[in-house]
């Protein structure tokens, strides 16, 4: 009896260690990573395949990467097209699940018109992957993270959910904050001209309207004629500043300061986190008060 007492207890540790064992989740984006560490607080264990400031357009996984996805039980994308090695992953990896973490925010289409300006033509009704940039869509894709999780490890649906409700308010509270800092802008100014198509979500969540030098993608070469498109369009509306990106080609900004004279804002953080405070929040935060601190002041 002793003996099958003993047995028993080792069995019930075992179940216990077993249980408490964190999921392993390997993720194709810094910012897809972080929402995932916070819902799943420590029974996750997250593994970034793409590097802290690596250019989401540009990156791709390497045979490295693939090696340490294969141990995941899940691999989280930011989806809508992002990814465009994403169905080569798919198929390398067989049946790890794969979750599109983009997969349901509704979708924002690239349009040309009078003040938003993309230089690509064929970019015109493309969707814009960047959804990360409003906090709506950012607590729309936590609670599908939330919920992804929840599947795999049924044991602990109601510790996700907990710590989703709790990462959702506090997403409440800076969107709360990001609108009355954009409210700060007199309407006017409330142009936000960056490198490439990365805000286009930001700008219909807080109000702004968007003019982009390049496309959806910061490895797109403007052509001459759009350049001087792009130079008209910032006389014409008078712009305050533009604003550089964490990776996109400087030498594009930096043209169009030499043809207008306008300003150069700070830094905006279009597909990666701060390398400083590598959390979602603080992206949004840092990147809300670049464009204020740019736009709100005196002229």
């Amino acid at each position: 009896m002793k003996h099958l007492a003993h047995l028993l207890l080792s069995i019930a540790l075992c179940a216990v260690a077993a249980h408490a064992a964190p999921i392993k989740v390997a993720s194709l984006n810094p910012i897809v990573s972080d929402l995932a560490r916070q819902v799943g607080g420590t029974d996750v264990e997250v593994f970034d395949l793409m590097p802290l400031g690596s250019n989401p357009h540009t990156f791709n996984p390497t045979p490295d990467d693939l090696k340490i996805a294969s141990n995941a039980q899940i691999i989280l994308a930011a989806g809508k097209g992002l990814e465009t090695y994403l169905e080569d992953v798919i198929q390398s990896l067989g049946d790890i699940p794969v979750f599109e973490a983009g997969r349901s925010v509704p979708s924002l289409r690239v349009e040309v018109g009078e003040v938003f300006i993309c230089c690509p033509a064929h970019a015109a009704g493309s969707i814009d992957p960047h959804w990360w940039h409003s906090v709506k869509s950012a607590k729309r894709a936590a609670k599908g993270i939330a919920d992804k999780l929840a599947e795999i490890d049924a044991g602990n649906a109601e510790a996700y959910d907990t710590r989703y409700r709790a990462y959702a308010e506090k997403l409440d509270g800076l969107y709360k904050w990001a609108k009355s800092e954009i409210s700060r802008i007199p309407r006017r100014d409330r142009e936000l001209t960056t490198s490439h198509a990365a805000f286009g979500y930001l700008c219909r969540e807080f109000g702004l309207r968007s003019i982009t030098i390049q496309g959806l993608n910061t490895e797109d070469n403007p052509n001459p004629s759009h350049l001087k498109d792009v130079v008209k369009t910032l006389e014409k509306q008078d712009v305050r500043a533009v604003f550089p990106e964490d990776n996109a080609n400087p030498k594009v900004m930096s043209g169009m300061v030499r043809e207008t004279g306008v300003k150069v804002g700070g830094k905006l953080y279009a597909g990666t986190l701060p390398p400083a405070s590598p959390t979602y929040v603080d992206m949004v935060r840092s990147n809300i008060t670049t464009i204020v601190n740019s736009l709100a002041g005196n002229p």
